[in-house]
């Protein structure tokens, strides 16, 4: 749940989703076609500021409200309500964070059990979980090497995952987290814990 210090952003028709779930939105951003008027004037009057952008333009929305947040200062993004539907956008939406200037924020996607993020390379994180919870390294856009993981059911010690190839799906967490770095590449990274996540809206911390 968002904190007093976050920033709640309803990219156009994701601006529904947060009054469903007691959300406050603060900014609402996009072209408002998927959202009609009445919803709109009612966010809008409840005090969240409109930011318009015309129908025919180069960004979907989501990127519209990813160079938003990051221009307001903030780094770590919580997505919801961006994948499922039109595969268009959920791939659309799911590798916007492989954009270079985006590589310092820190996003997350959650949909349903589903965590994924994005992460280029030099990188060292924790994957949190619970035991037993399913995850897959996928390379996007060549290979990933120098893979360190450990913590898990198949580790890794300095080796390279293949574009094209599933050698990264279907890995399973051992304790609470696993350790993982790795020296070169971009990996979408891919969680599904035990029970349901929420969904429907962005929000942002600044660190």
């Amino acid at each position: 749940r968002p904190g007093p210090a976050d920033l709640v952003v309803g990219a156009a028709g994701g601006g529904r989703h947060p009054l469903d779930l007691g959300w406050q939105v603060q900014v609402l951003v996009g072209d408002f076609d998927s959202l009609g008027d009445e919803p709109l004037a009612a966010l809008a009057a409840a005090g969240a500021e409109i930011i318009r952008h015309p129908a025919a333009k180069d960004e979907i929305d989501f990127e519209l409200a990813l160079d938003l947040v990051r221009g307001r200062g903030f780094q770590n993004i919580e997505v919801l309500g961006a994948l499922g539907g039109r595969w268009d956008m959920t791939f659309g939406n799911l590798f916007l964070p492989a954009r270079p200037d985006l590589a310092a924020l820190k996003i997350r996607f959650r949909h349903g059990p589903w965590t994924m993020f994005v992460v280029r390379g030099p990188a060292a994180l924790t994957i949190e979980g619970a035991p037993g919870d399913l995850f897959s390294l996928l390379p996007w856009g060549g290979d990933v090497r120098g893979i360190c993981l450990s913590g898990c059911l198949y580790p890794l010690n300095r080796e390279t995952l293949s574009a094209g190839r599933s050698r990264g799906l279907g890995n399973e967490l051992v304790g609470t987290s696993a350790g993982l770095s790795f020296d070169f590449g971009t990996l979408v990274i891919m969680r599904r814990a035990a029970g349901p996540g929420p969904g429907g809206v962005l929000t942002a911390a600044r660190n």
